[in-house]
Formats: C-alpha cells, structure tokens, sequence
C-alpha cells in the first residue's frame, strides 16, 4: 500500500506488511497489575471511575446508568472493628484496608493512560477485584447487568 503511494523507502525490496490488521484487546501489563492490586478499593475507585464514567455514559446515558456510577463511587463505610456475629473473628482478608500507600504522579498518570485504553467490561473487572463493601460490590455487579442488557438492546437495533 505504501509502495504503491510512494510512501515506503524501501520500495519493491520492503518485506513489511503496511495493511492494517485488527489489534488485540488492550491489557494491563504486569506493573499496572500490580499498582492496581495494591490500591485499596477507595483509591482504585478515584483513578478508574472517571474513565468507567465516560465510557459507560457513551454507551448508555440514562439515569439508571448515573445511578449505579454513582453507587460505585460513593465511600466505603469500614466497620468498627473485624469482629463478624457473635463476636467472631472474620478472616484477615476481611478487615478493612488502611491507608494507601500514595502513587507518584507519574505511576497515576502512566496508570491511568493504561486505563482508557481498556475495554468498559475490563475497567468494571478491575474495579470487581478490589474488596468493596456489599453496596458497592452489588452496584458494580448492576452496573454490569445494566450495560449488559443495554448493548444487546444496541445490537437488536442495528
């Protein structure tokens, strides 16, 4: 294509194919993975929800859509102590989080350009893997659902 337009150096002797092809999905590499595992769910929520926002409201602009969005954002109340009914301990990996360690601006930034690049169902995943509390842990889990149903009702349309 290039050699044809004149475009390519290296004329009739290039051995590159200059056609599009389709890309993979885009993914979080190793270092992102582990930045995201490490951020308790409040900061994880700060970095991924306006990115989730934007890409869920071109979807589906409706008030149920900012509804749940705005579920998903709202902060975890941690309990008083790790104590479950009857005064039973509850598993360490229960217990409220402590504070994040902070993230250099840059780490955020290079996090966050990561970000958009990923799908809206793999934005939802990330935030799904950080313990949340039950509210919203059901509201990710609705706001799944939702856009969902919403983009089966797209297609049927098209």
């Amino acid at each position: 294509v290039y050699f044809t337009n004149g475009l390519c150096q290296a004329s009739s002797q290039c051995d590159f194919c200059h056609l599009p092809h389709p890309k993979r999905a885009a993914h979080l590499d190793k270092r992102h993975r582990d930045l995201m595992k490490a951020m308790p769910y409040d900061q994880r929520v700060r970095i991924v929800l306006p990115i989730l926002c934007q890409k869920a409201l071109q979807l589906d602009s409706s008030p149920e859509t900012s509804r749940l969005l705005d579920a998903i954002g709202e902060p975890r109340v941690p309990p008083p102590s790790n104590a479950g009914p009857g005064g039973l301990q509850e598993p360490s990996f229960m217990a409220p989080m402590g504070p994040a360690e902070p993230i250099s601006r840059k780490s955020e930034h290079m996090l966050t350009s990561a970000l958009r690049c990923l799908s809206l169902r793999s934005l939802i995943v990330s935030l799904n893997r950080a313990p949340a509390g039950k509210r919203q842990q059901k509201a990710i889990d609705d706001l799944l659902h939702h856009l969902r149903l919403q983009s089966r009702r797209l297609a049927a349309l098209v």
